[in-house]
């Protein structure tokens, strides 16, 4: 299956960029959390009153939506299986979604003093859910993942660069999400985690104020594709 609303111009856009940031940017598909994301240990030290948080929001009567009924574009990796991957956003490209933010107040409350994390959510993979071998689009950001519920039995791992990752619940992985990943939770249970968009340090003046301008664009096709509204609990 393959991306719905990806025209020709935003997918010669894509890859070009894509090139563009690799002639300037070279880092291996993991990175040092302590290098690139020293905050970690704050998110790890409050991990299991993150986790209760969302499940709270999980034990309530609403919906969370799929990924691919918040961008449609995502339906190929998303809606593959007939198999849920939920996501509940908080923050989106620097904006946060004031409904969804009051129902983790603390969570938020430690994400607000953090001004690299660009996007924050919570990730709930459904019992053997496969998300297929994709890459990210835009190397101005890392991807973060807290482990908040892990399978206990069978198997449930990621990869990068073809490199497996095994989750273990209040640890955290980042990585560079333009490198080939793939997630799978072969086991009978969710697997949960808060995903983090942390900014990437860009040198030079031409990338930085290239890289602001694509974010800026980034921004204004949230907005346009209404992320907001479809991000809400039903």
């Amino acid at each position: 299956m393959e991306q719905n609303n990806r025209n020709i111009l935003f997918t010669f856009f894509r890859d070009n960029n894509l090139k563009l940031y690799n002639r300037y940017i070279k880092t291996p598909a993991y990175l040092d959390l302590n290098s690139f994301f020293p905050e970690h240990v704050k998110l790890e030290s409050a991990w299991r009153e993150i986790k209760e948080e969302i499940e709270g929001v999980i034990a309530s009567n609403k919906v969370l939506p799929r990924f691919h009924e918040v961008d449609d574009g995502q339906q190929y990796i998303s809606d593959n299986d007939g198999l849920e991957w939920s996501l509940f956003n908080l923050k989106i490209y620097g904006m946060w979604h004031e409904e969804n933010r009051s129902l983790c107040p603390k969570t938020c409350e430690i994400l607000g003093s953090m001004k690299n994390v660009k996007s924050a959510y919570f990730s709930i993979l459904a019992p053997g859910k496969h998300i297929p071998a994709h890459t990210g689009p835009y190397k101005g950001i890392l991807r973060y993942q807290l482990a908040l519920s892990v399978p206990k039995v069978g198997e449930c791992k990621l990869f990068v660069d073809h490199k497996p990752y095994f989750w273990k619940e209040g640890e955290s992985v980042l990585f560079d999400d333009t490198y080939l990943h793939e997630v799978i939770n072969n086991t009978d249970e969710k697997r949960i985690a808060l995903l983090l968009d942390v900014k990437r340090p860009v040198s030079g003046f031409f990338m930085k104020v290239y890289d602001s301008v694509v974010f800026s664009l980034i921004q204004f096709l949230v907005v346009m594709n209404n992320t907001f509204k479809k991000s809400s609990l039903k």
